[in-house]
């Protein structure tokens, strides 16, 4: 069994379906702003066949887009995209085995590790993540039964060994690297949530929180701490701080704000006391989620008007936006916007928006392609 692909994959694979379908045209798409910012983006996405690399740059207002397919052999039914310190690694999936093609963003080099981990018979994979040294592999052993296991690939040799963390548990969920420690969030058999901590210099795990019924949401912050937040169950949200170094709990701190942030790593970032996160939206809504900022000093939650933002964008440029997906981009400080296009302009089927975080839209860009994927 194999499933690891991600929400926003099949998302993406839905909406390529309908875009298929529906044609129109429109003027550009350039938004111009009046002071312009130096903006240095890359962009990960596909369309129906393919997959593609965007290097936005603002002062030209211009963009270059790369065939990541035929650089880099890969087809846009990969399993997984990770990104570890400006690199790329794109995890697919053919004859029994895993294949991992890892691109530099900076130097453009390419390396490639075909057939890297063959899938027995007795195993199944649920999901991967890297560093710069390993893979991490998170899978059931035996087949057929939910008995958590680690394995841990090395790039050096190509060997690797196991890890046993829980026997029969209900649920894994997405994983997060950090500095060195893996992050592994799941669902005990018996009801109660879990995070456990491998750190792979110690090839050990050096840390197990046991949260019973609550719901453990996480991110590290920007001062390198480990930020989890839960419900309480009477419409707050508990926040709790560890260091990394050895866990101990730093603060604790409870906000009047009843978000509903799924178990594992949070879609955000914490910056100078600041959540940046998708605020999730009670429905039937016209949009999903959208970006908001939590202050974690005065508890003052702030949810980004996205919805009249985008009615603007469509009126004036002549298009119908669906979002997709919202990502936080911390090193420009902007929320950045997935969108696919109801009325396709030409080939262009999708494409972006930049945010401020005051609400006020700073980009927004048609591509020939709907994007999965933002690095800043």
């Amino acid at each position: 069994m194999i499933s690891v692909i991600t929400g926003y994959k099949r998302l993406i694979v839905l909406v390529l379906f309908i875009a298929t379908l529906l044609f129109s045209c429109s003027k550009d798409d350039v938004q111009e702003t009046e002071n312009i910012l130096d903006i240095n983006i890359t962009i990960i996405g596909e369309d129906a066949q393919e997959v593609y690399q965007y290097d936005y740059e603002s002062v030209n207002n211009e963009g270059t887009q790369i065939n990541l397919s035929s650089q880099l052999g890969i087809n846009n039914n990969y399993l997984t995209l990770r990104e570890f310190e400006g690199s790329l690694s794109f995890y697919s999936f053919s004859n029994s085995a895993i294949s991992l093609t890892q691109k530099n963003l900076a130097t453009g080099s390419i390396t490639s590790f075909p057939n890297f981990y063959t899938i027995s018979a007795e195993r199944s994979l649920i999901w991967g993540i890297n560093d710069g040294n390993s893979v991490y592999f998170g899978l059931y052993k035996p087949l057929g039964s939910t008995n958590l296991e680690l394995r841990i690939v090395s790039f050096a040799d190509m060997q690797g060994f196991d890890i046993s963390l829980e026997f029969g548990i209900a649920r894994l969920y997405e994983p997060l690297y950090d500095n060195g420690n893996l992050f592994i969030t799941y669902l005990t058999g018996g009801g109660s949530y879990k995070l456990v901590v491998y750190n792979a210099d110690a090839n050990a795990v050096v840390k197990t929180f046991e949260f019973g019924k609550e719901k453990p949401s996480f991110l590290i912050t920007d001062m390198g701490n480990l930020a989890v937040f839960m419900q309480d169950g009477n419409g707050n949200t508990n926040l709790e701080m560890f260091d990394t170094l050895n866990f101990l709990s730093i603060s604790n701190s409870v906000f009047s704000m009843a978000q509903p942030f799924e178990a594992g790593p949070i879609n955000g970032a914490i910056v100078k006391e600041k959540l940046y996160y998708q605020y999730v939206y009670t429905q039937p809504f016209e949009i999903e989620n959208g970006p908001a900022v939590l202050d974690l000093t005065s508890g003052d939650n702030t949810i980004l008007d996205i919805v009249n933002l985008m009615n603007k964008v469509n009126d004036d440029e002549g298009i119908i936006i669906r979002p997709l997906f919202g990502q936080y981009l911390s090193g420009i400080n902007l929320f950045a916007i997935s969108y696919a296009l109801q009325n396709a302009v030409g080939e262009e089927i999708g494409g972006f928006l930049l945010v401020s975080i005051d609400g006020n839209l700073v980009t927004q860009r048609n591509l020939k392609f709907l994007p999965t994927h933002f690095v800043d």
